[in-house]
C-alpha cells in the first residue's frame, strides 16, 4: 500500500497500530491506512489523548517519562473472545463435582461466560454461584479461569459419597 507524502505515518501511528491489530499484518495496514484518512479529516488531538487515556487505564500501556511500554499480560486478557465456550469434553458419569464461584460485579461479562460455559456442560444450577455437575474439568478451563485473572474466584469439589 502506497503513502503519499500528507498520508506519512508517524511512530504513534505504528504503536496504535501494533497494539490494536491482534498481531495481524492486515489488521495492521488498515489500522495505519485509517490513521492516515483521519488525520486528511483533521481528526483533533483531544480523541486521541482519549484513546490513550483509555488503554493507559485499562492497564495496556505504561509510561515512564518519555517512553511507552505495551503491558503484555494485559493485552493479552483483551485478546482472548470472552464468548468462546469450550466444546468437545467427555466427563466420567461417576464423578461429580460443586462449582463455586465469587466474581466481582466489575466482571460481569467474565462471570455470564462462566455460567454460559458450565449450562453448555449440563451443570445444574442449585443457587447463582453454586452449580453441581460431572468431571473432572479440563486444564483447557483451568487456563482459561487463569488468562481471565479470575483463578481466584473459581473453586471446584469432588463430590464423594460417604460410606
Amino acid at each position: 500500500m502506497c503513502y503519499t507524502v500528507s498520508m506519512e505515518s508517524t511512530t504513534l501511528d505504528h504503536l496504535i497500530a501494533l497494539l490494536l491489530s491482534g498481531r495481524s499484518a492486515y489488521m495492521y495496514r488498515r489500522i495505519l491506512w485509517s490513521r492516515a484518512i483521519e488525520r486528511q479529516k483533521n481528526l483533533k488531538a483531544g480523541n486521541f489523548r482519549q484513546h490513550l487515556y483509555r488503554l493507559h487505564k485499562k492497564g495496556i500501556i505504561e509510561s515512564n517519562g518519555d517512553i511507552i511500554y505495551i503491558n503484555q499480560k494485559n493485552l493479552q486478557k483483551f485478546k482472548i473472545k470472552k464468548n468462546f465456550l469450550i466444546k468437545n469434553v467427555i466427563f466420567n458419569k461417576n464423578q461429580k463435582v460443586l462449582l463455586s464461584f465469587d466474581i466481582p460485579e466489575t466482571k460481569k461479562a467474565t462471570r455470564d461466560w462462566l455460567r454460559n460455559q458450565i449450562r453448555h456442560w449440563d451443570f445444574e444450577m442449585i443457587h447463582k454461584s453454586l452449580w453441581v455437575g460431572y468431571g473432572p474439568l479440563p486444564r483447557e478451563f483451568n487456563m482459561r479461569l487463569k488468562q481471565l485473572g479470575i483463578e481466584k474466584n473459581v473453586r471446584v469439589f469432588k463430590i464423594v459419597k460417604a460410606s
